[in-house]
């Protein structure tokens, strides 16, 4: 791949079902060594879309984990074989003794005194041999993953080409589970990439699955929902409670942090920053810098490296300091993982939870309202909703067009709150939404000062970055979206019930559909 002229990147990028991402290429003139010199901000700057992004670098690191892995088998096989065949025969030693004098024994026993370490190294090796291909076979499955044999009714179905029913789809979510844990040695914790090839894998083979191109999202929500059903009955194993302090909760899991609630001083404590200074925290800083440009990053040395520099971040927030400079020392807050943790730091709320529960509990009330009935995102909504009978998706599209109407339920001004298929306009936090009810083409970034700040995955955690933005860079709220954001916020922070709220809303929107004359 080092010695690749263009056209053969692109060639390759045709076969890997990345041809969308050729005239990019040819242009920028990116040859086989250029990809392989590819970092994550290049891959974010050449390719747009989150999805192949993931796919490219996934591909650029197996292909270096593959030629990492065959150098050292050859290192071992070629320090191997000279070797051993020395050290099982004794005629040689007894020649060299024999034909040669004191001051040539000497040598030559030095020489096999040398030899003995090298010997004792390379058996060394050999022994690690298997663990080497364990670990290159875990790595390597997704390249050439094969779907498990199905049972014999599930293949009958298959074989007809039918729409499998509910219980279908669950028997063969539960077996691509299954398959995927074996791969994985046991683990419950897939990649991304991984639920990718494997989503991919099976709408491959067969293709009507795929239902008029939407899914891929289904089955990919099924499989991970099926993931967390499993990991749900160990939530007191280590792993899981590890990944939930990291994590925090997501929807269908329970509500109550079981390791944050049950003994917050203790969570206080491991959470309040070290006081460093001078060379100290410039090695933190640098350090940061170094990590972020990483692909494969050391994502617990972040969190305790962002942990022992939140002093001196806040007070250049407080200062009032140019966010470029911010984000040059700290480019982590570009992360939305990071943004909420630094967000839960300051208040100890989790965003992202609190944000699923406001658009499932109210996105079904926002919708009735007459005041967003003739609205343009309604209608795009309704129009939508016609080529859809999945549940989920129906969700989706109305949690996603709850969000966006937020600001016409207040009365306040949307392009404070999202540009839906437009250019942003305004220096405050702001969401960018194109295709917002296209399940394959939908895009969110938080957008702040003009520039994009970060890529989201959904209408969900793009409401909670904004909410965040605010807090975390101490910006203050515009007049004309004040009463949508307030509405947020007493929600996260739980200043009142949700059927308080809920009855606030009605009364406003009485106010609106009946103004007094």
């Amino acid at each position: 791949m080092e010695n690749w002229s263009v056209d053969q990147v692109c060639n390759w990028l045709r076969q890997r079902n990345l041809g969308e991402l050729v005239p990019k290429f040819r242009e920028e003139e990116v040859s086989g060594a250029a990809l392989l010199a590819l970092n994550d901000r290049m891959v974010q700057q050449l390719v747009k879309k989150i999805g192949h992004q993931a796919v490219l670098m996934d591909l650029i690191n197996k292909y270096q984990q593959q030629k990492s892995g065959l150098e050292s088998l050859t290192y071992c096989c070629e320090k191997a074989s000279p070797k051993i065949p020395e050290v099982i025969s004794g005629d040689t030693d007894r020649q060299m003794s024999n034909s040669s004098g004191p001051v040539e024994q000497k040598k030559y026993l030095c020489s096999t005194e040398n030899e003995g370490l090298i010997d004792q190294r390379v058996l060394k090796q050999k022994k690690n041999l298997r663990s080497f291909f364990t670990r290159y076979k875990m790595l390597q499955w997704t390249s050439s993953y094969t779907l498990p044999d199905f049972p014999y009714d599930v293949k009958c179905i298959l074989a007809e080409k039918k729409c499998p029913d509910h219980s279908m789809r669950i028997r063969i979510i539960e077996f691509l589970q299954a398959d995927m844990t074996k791969y994985l040695e046991g683990s419950l914790y897939p990649n991304s990439q991984q639920y990718n090839i494997v989503v991919n894998a099976l709408l491959q083979a067969y293709p009507f699955l795929d239902e008029d191109g939407n899914g891929f999202l289904l089955w990919k929500r099924a499989l991970k929902d099926r993931f967390k059903y499993v990991r749900r009955p160990i939530e007191d194993d280590e792993q899981v409670l590890r990944n939930k302090c990291k994590f925090g909760h997501r929807r269908g899991q329970t509500r109550k942090s079981s390791f944050a609630e049950k003994n917050p001083d203790e969570v206080h404590m491991q959470e309040a920053p070290v006081h460093l200074e001078g060379s100290a925290m410039d090695a933190h800083i640098k350090w940061l810098k170094q990590e972020y440009m990483k692909t494969q990053r050391n994502w617990k040395e972040v969190d305790n490296s962002m942990n022992v520099t939140i002093e001196i971040r806040r007070k250049m927030i407080s200062d009032k300091a140019p966010l470029k400079d911010i984000l040059r020392l700290f480019p982590f807050l570009r992360c939305p993982y990071q943004l909420f943790r630094e967000f839960q730091l300051l208040t100890h709320m989790d965003i992202y939870k609190k944000t699923v529960e406001i658009l499932e509990i109210y996105s079904e009330n926002i919708l009735s309202l007459y005041v967003v009935r003739n609205n343009p995102i309604n209608i795009m909504l309704q129009e939508n909703l016609k080529r859809h009978t999945e549940e989920d998706i129906l969700k989706y599209m109305k949690m996603t067009a709850a969000c966006l109407l937020l600001p016409d339920v207040f009365g306040d001004d949307s392009s404070l709150f999202a540009a839906v298929n437009e250019e942003v306009k305004v220096a405050t936090p702001v969401l960018e939404v194109k295709n917002p009810f296209n399940v394959n083409s939908c895009e969110f970034a938080l957008f702040v000062e003009r520039e994009e700040l970060a890529q989201l995955d959904d209408c969900t955690m793009a409401l909670a970055a904004l909410v965040a933005a605010f807090h975390v860079f101490d910006i203050p709220c515009p007049k004309r979206i004040h009463r949508t954001l307030n509405f947020l916020e007493s929600l996260v922070f739980e200043v009142r019930s949700p059927a308080s709220l809920s009855a606030q809303i009605k009364r406003e929107m009485e106010v609106l559909e009946y103004p007094s004359i």
